[in-house]
């Protein structure tokens, strides 16, 4: 991680204080799980499909660490749900108040369109249509 004029970035994207900070607890809230579970560090890079090197940089917050990896540790820990819900628009308040801001005030019936009709001549409905040699009548 490198640090450019004040702000840490991370393969050449930048990290914000308040995310670096979420990030950091959010590796320490897995490793206390993990530990509350009484699962050992390796067992659990086993069932992540990582190696414990991976496994020490989630847990220590390292912002470089893929979406992949904190799920698969999220499932580990019976937690996926959780992953799922993050972004979950039925619980996002703001977009909430927004879609109710955005509502009319009042609706209106649709109005029907009326298109004038075409005049039509009786020698078109009138004729039949004609046969071909072979007596069918195409469309």
């Amino acid at each position: 991680m490198k640090t450019e004029k004040g702000l840490r970035t991370t393969k050449g994207s930048p990290v914000y204080p308040q995310v670096a900070r979420v990030i950091e607890k959010l590796g320490k809230d897995v490793s206390l799980a993990r530990r509350l579970r009484r699962i050992p560090a390796a067992d659990f890079a086993d069932q992540m499909g990582v190696s414990r090197a991976t496994l020490h940089r989630l847990e220590n917050g390292d912002p470089g660490i893929s979406l992949n990896t904190l799920a698969m540790a999220m499932f580990a820990l019976g937690r996926l749900d959780a992953v799922a819900d993050l972004a979950d628009p039925t619980k996002d308040d703001v977009g909430l108040m927004l879609t109710r801001q955005e509502a009319p005030r009042r609706v209106q019936r649709p109005r029907l369109s009326r298109k004038p009709l075409q005049p039509t001549s009786d020698a078109q409905e009138a004729s039949e249509p004609e046969a071909d040699a072979n007596g069918f009548v195409g469309w």
